[in-house]
């Protein structure tokens, strides 16, 4: 016969369990083994680089090792490279036409991949190279077959804006890089009622493409966010559109990511006498001059994430990287950003506000999967733009 267990041995069971929980936790909480130390470090950078769920990591995790872990974000040793340098000729294309002008003007496209696309789509060039429009950027749609020279998948050209978009994936993340070529054409573009008043609602990014006039937009500013359930309004961090200042600076650690009147992006802490003709601030920057500033999660974790760059040539990157999805991307590091925004050439680059809020929007219509059930994200105060 199977003895019965008696109170003691169901005491002895839970005192031997609990104690085992414990003995795990104080592993996963103080262990140095580095596999343990950087998933630990993951998480709690994770969960205190958002707004609305820091308790993930503070309810359970002591102060001093959350400190430690996120420690590395005070990069105030900003490492420095010669801009001066890094600027290069703006393309002059006005003497080109036809498919010359096209593949100097989209000089990332493999051209042979490009030329078999046209051969199966011989529409494509009815109104001629200046006009080409192809869009199969909703994630799902089919793939072109167009990739760049980088070997990534092209979902997007439009030669009338001048905008190329990408599929970007890598392990564990998913999502789309865009390249506008005209720098002059980006700028900040506000939600409606935050014009007069900053502590109005923001709007959907839908509803802020179609206010601004803008062909392709990303998310932009932060704001306050208690519970997560921010409307948008009372953006966090200076913001400046067409030349007017429409919420304070908040200096410290922040960058202000902003264009010059010559249409040229900085990513500064001081901004000295550069009369910054549209921007934001945020952190952390990603590249400056040239150099990059971030290496892995630089104390930030795994998040969605929107970035804004430039390239020595003028050409403006922004990267929005899906992510808290499963079975689509989880999210990814400000480093491996860095790393994808360098290989297109980005020589300036800045963080921009992330997690449920980061989406791109182009041609009326998301072309990255916001991580909120809204297909069209969050309510927000801003985006960056490129104007039709």
């Amino acid at each position: 016969m199977r003895k019965k267990s008696t109170g003691k041995d169901i005491k002895r069971f839970i005192s031997v369990f609990l104690l085992t929980i414990v003995f795990l936790y104080l592993i996963a909480i103080h262990s140095n083994f580095p596999f343990i130390s950087k998933y630990r470090n993951l998480y709690i950078e994770t969960a205190m680089s958002t707004m609305s769920h820091q308790w993930l990591a503070t309810k359970f995790i002591p102060k001093s090792v959350i400190d430690k872990a996120i420690g590395q974000r005070d990069n105030t040793d900003i490492k420095k490279g010669n801009g001066n340098s890094l600027i290069t000729k703006v393309k002059n294309l006005f003497h080109l036409n036809g498919k010359e002008w096209f593949a100097a003007e989209f000089d990332e496209i493999n051209m042979e991949s490009f030329e078999k696309y046209v051969e199966n789509n011989p529409d494509t060039l009815k109104d001629g190279y200046e006009n080409i429009v192809i869009d199969q950027s909703k994630v799902g749609n089919a793939k072109t077959g167009i990739i760049t020279n980088q070997g990534d998948n092209v979902v997007a050209i439009d030669a009338v804006n001048k905008i190329l978009i990408l599929e970007v994936k890598g392990e564990g993340y998913s999502g789309r890089l865009a390249i506008a070529k005209d720098a002059s054409k980006v700028r900040v573009g506000m939600a409606e009622g935050l014009k007069e008043n900053i502590k109005a609602p923001g709007s959907q990014i839908d509803e802020l493409s179609e206010y601004n006039n803008a062909v392709l937009s990303i998310n932009a500013s932060g704001f306050v966010d208690y519970g997560g359930n921010g409307d948008g309004g009372q953006p966090i961090g200076g913001i400046i559109e067409q030349g007017k200042i429409i919420n304070p600076f908040v200096g410290g650690n922040w960058f202000t990511i902003g264009f010059d009147y010559d249409n040229w992006m900085f990513v500064r802490r001081n901004t000295g006498d550069v009369e910054i003709r549209d921007g934001v601030e945020f952190m952390p920057a990603l590249i400056i001059d040239g150099v990059k500033q971030v290496d892995g999660s630089a104390g930030w974790g795994i998040q969605p994430r929107t970035v804004i760059a430039q390239k020595a040539n003028q050409e403006v990157l922004m990267l929005v990287i899906d992510g808290r999805q499963l079975n689509h991307s989880i999210g990814i590091t400000v480093g491996k950003c860095a790393d994808i925004l360098e290989k297109y050439g980005a020589v300036q680059a800045c963080n921009l506000d992330g997690g449920a809020s980061s989406i791109m929007y182009y041609n009326d219509h998301p072309v990255t999967i916001p991580a909120i059930k809204y297909d069209v994200g969050r309510w927000i105060p801003n985006i960056i733009m490129v104007e039709k």
